[in-house]
């Protein structure tokens, strides 16, 4: 059905599939599956997608194995960690391309990243009062308070420092497919 220079074609193989297409013609072409040697009769869009978006279905399998996405009621944070996981797999591609020697899994590479992450957000200082004194600013820095710790703390509690933190793998149980524990830095 072609309305307005748009092509609605309606593909069926194990289900109905329907596409939009303003570049494509009702042209369907005859072709022969990877398994079997029988001739099928597809829609040229059907042909063009599955030739093309070989790399998203990839991506979206990738990113099936190890959801960041929790049951969260927020939408923000969904979106933040779904890019967040785009921009790893990016990063994971890229270091894949260019080391191809490397036989480093997905959640390797994560796990290296969230490692280094960890030990270097310890290295970041807050900002000193000779930064004030190098731009030429004639203020007074003002005294930062003193940080209490909550009345629940321990006195045990490490000073914030995330070092002395530990990724540890937390083995399923028959009850629970994914558990947790509280951190032993800081309970």
């Amino acid at each position: 059905m072609i309305v307005n220079q748009e092509y609605h074609p309606s593909h069926q193989d194990k289900k109905l599939i329907n596409m939009i297409s303003t570049l494509h013609t009702a042209e369907v072409i005859e072709t022969t599956s990877r398994r079997t040697s029988v001739a099928k009769k597809k829609p040229k869009c059907i042909i063009d997608y599955n030739t093309h978006m070989h790399g998203v279905d990839t991506v979206n399998q990738y990113l099936a194995y190890y959801p960041f996405i929790r049951k969260t009621v927020k939408w923000p944070k969904k979106v933040f960690f779904y890019l967040l996981q785009c921009c790893l797999f990016n990063s994971y591609v890229t270091f894949s391309k260019n080391n191809p020697n490397s036989r480093k899994s997905f959640l390797d590479f994560m796990s290296h990243i969230t490692e280094n992450l960890i030990h270097t957000s310890d290295a970041v200082s807050s900002p000193s009062s000779s930064s004030d004194e190098s731009q030429g600013s004639s203020r007074t820095p003002t005294p930062t308070p003193k940080k209490h710790a909550p009345k629940n703390d321990s006195p045990g509690r490490p000073d914030g420092k995330l070092k002395n933190h530990k990724l540890v793998h937390i083995p399923s149980t028959k009850n629970e497919k994914t558990p947790t524990q509280k951190c032993r830095e800081c309970v």
